[in-house]
């Protein structure tokens, strides 16, 4: 597991460069995030494609009968080892099987080496992922955010991020990817720290509802 980002450097960084977020950092510093263990990578991958298109709480249904199925953390092995037909009973589709058995396999075959994800690029990794059938944007700058802690993802994709940004900055439209990069760059190299800030005041003002 790689070491965790000094988020204090970050803090500081923010302050001193970028005028309003200085109130979310005090208010919501410190940040607590830390790499997750290589172990559950894949199940944190594989949780992303069976989440696709569905409510959160039918993907964690899916994801706890699949568990019963592999046990829990879930490997590309006992994946492979499960019929379709028993797949299919615990509420899936044919096509997650299928992309659950591919992502599987291309653990097993080395097209995707999570030993070697630590001296990769943000870049490098998301090309690699995105080979990778049912793994889409979002999943994929999830897994570097939260999972790596990389600390300068922004994730474009993540509608709650886009709206929080458009009322923060008084935008007339939620901005679309390029204007996203263009509107962030002053918060490098320490956006996944802004963008963390970010959803806690979103999720403060959910619970204010």
């Amino acid at each position: 597991m790689c070491q965790a980002p000094d988020w204090s450097v970050g803090d500081r960084y923010l302050r001193e460069n970028v005028p309003e977020l200085a109130p979310l950092v005090d208010r919501y510093s410190p940040c607590p995030l830390k790499p997750k263990s290589k172990e559950v990578y894949f199940t944190i991958l594989l949780t992303g494609i069976i989440a696709q298109q569905l409510p959160p709480d039918v993907s964690q249904q899916l994801m706890k009968k699949l568990e019963g199925l592999t046990g829990n953390p879930i490997t590309p092995q006992a994946v492979l080892a499960i019929s379709t037909e028993d797949l299919l009973g615990i509420g899936l589709v044919k096509q997650k099987v299928d992309y659950l058995r591919s992502f599987a396999e291309a653990i097993i075959n080395g097209s995707v080496n999570f030993d070697k994800f630590d001296d990769m690029t943000d870049s490098q990794i998301t090309k690699q992922l995105m080979q990778i059938r049912g793994l889409g944007q979002w999943t994929i700058e999830m897994f570097l955010l939260l999972a790596l802690c990389r600390t300068d993802v922004v994730p474009s994709a993540d509608f709650i991020f886009k709206k929080e940004l458009q009322k923060m900055l008084g935008l007339s439209e939620i901005p679309k990817r390029g204007k996203i990069n263009t509107l962030t760059e002053t918060w490098r190299p320490w956006r996944s720290l802004a963008v963390w800030y970010i959803w806690q005041k979103a999720n403060d003002t959910g619970k204010k509802k």
